[in-house]
């Protein structure tokens, strides 16, 4: 059993700023681009802020929802409520996925979403912020870990839900548990799951590079996804929702989380458990598992520069490829699919996908113009520039 990673892999926070008349006009008219396209590809671009601006907004209020990066979850998503007199001076809330927190790390993340707030001329006062999310993991190479329900010990008040989710079992058994669930938003959750199971069904092979630079540095053989026992990963994850971020540990601001954020995770794993089954008839009374002691050992140390050294350029031709690679399967899927409607038959289809081909080269001699605004939308719908 070896800790390959661990690390941010979530956080929601909320500041009391509102858009100016000039950001505004241009998320609406960003926005309304990608209503006439019916797909999110209108382009906002504000003082060296460059976000693509969907055709909706999100609930809470927020109007315009807006992704940093298109093309890769590289960046953060955030959200900007219109600037109305209504008294509500929360407007504005970014999302930080998994991947930009695991390459950068907390203290880059945070730093340029403080670098955009001054760029769109938002005047954020460092405390004023108000923390809504936060997710920690830790990543183990751990195989044949079989975890069971029963195998939890949980606080008498602590809910637990547990699925078993065949659809990413990778080996086809049945009654094999990939993930246990304790609690719920919006309180708090602790996680324990088969992280390679889900890369694989959720095609998110981006993280494989993350656990092998981490291995390399570390002087492990690197993982390998093709083979179970070579890359049985599984991930133990806790998340603080507001209310148990702000009701039980007066967490809203930075210094708050930074001050409360070792005691928050020590807690999680002292109120939950995960054990070794013994002889015992009281389940209070079981140890707890060698990964369960490992994950504690590894609070003792600072959790500001926790990213990763994988080349992000690496990262972002992976993501890529994967979009590539679903083209591919929609476009040739199409292809076949077209060619059963007109009862073409198994020695005809070479000619018939051919002649698909020359009808479509002929519709863009025809229409060349509708073609190349296609073109351009599927441009800047995967952030391709230049």
């Amino acid at each position: 059993m070896k800790l390959i990673r661990k690390g941010f892999d979530g956080l929601d926070i909320a500041f009391p700023l509102v858009v100016n008349d000039v950001v505004v006009a241009k998320l609406l008219e960003a926005q309304e681009q990608s209503k006439l396209a019916q797909q999110d590809v209108g382009t906002f671009k504000h003082n060296g802020v460059t976000m693509v601006v969907s055709q909706t907004g999100a609930r809470g209020g927020y109007t315009y929802r807006c992704s940093t990066e298109m093309g890769t979850p590289m960046g953060e998503t955030w959200f900007f409520k219109h600037p109305r007199d209504n008294g509500d001076e929360w407007g504005v809330r970014v999302s930080c996925g998994a991947l930009p927190l695991a390459l950068y790390g907390l203290q880059q993340v945070r730093a340029d979403v403080e670098n955009k707030l001054e760029r769109l001329e938002l005047n954020y006062e460092p405390g004023s912020e108000s923390i809504g999310r936060v997710d920690f993991a830790f990543d183990f190479f751990v195989p044949d870990l079989r975890p069971q329900r029963d195998h939890f010990v949980t606080h008498s008040r602590t809910k637990v839900r547990e699925h078993a989710d065949q659809s990413i079992s990778v080996d086809g058994k049945s009654g094999r548990v990939e993930t246990i669930t304790v609690g719920k938003n919006p309180g708090r959750q602790v996680i324990l799951y088969d992280k390679r199971a889900e890369i694989i069904a959720k095609k998110k092979p981006y993280w494989l590079n993350i656990w092998n630079d981490a291995m390399q540095r570390a002087g492990y053989a690197p993982l390998v996804i093709e083979d179970r026992a070579q890359s049985e990963v599984w991930r133990i994850e806790v998340r603080a929702f507001k209310r148990h971020l702000k009701d039980r540990w007066g967490v809203t601001t930075w210094g708050n989380l930074k001050a409360r954020l070792p005691e928050i995770l020590e807690t999680a794993f002292d109120e939950v458990r995960f054990t070794l089954p013994t002889s015992d008839t009281n389940r209070s009374r079981w140890p707890d598992h060698p990964i369960w002691i490992a994950a504690r050992t590894a609070l003792d140390d600072d959790f500001d520069d926790l990213g990763s050294m994988a080349d992000p350029d690496d990262i972002r031709e992976i993501c890529r490829a994967v979009t590539d690679e679903t083209l591919l399967a929609q476009v040739s899927g199409c292809m076949v699919a077209r060619a059963g409607l007109h009862g073409v038959g198994a020695d005809q289809l070479q000619a018939f996908i051919a002649g698909t081909a020359d009808h479509i080269r002929r519709e863009i001699d025809r229409h060349p113009e509708r073609a190349t605004q296609k073109l351009e939308t599927a441009r800047a719908k995967y952030g391709i520039t230049g």
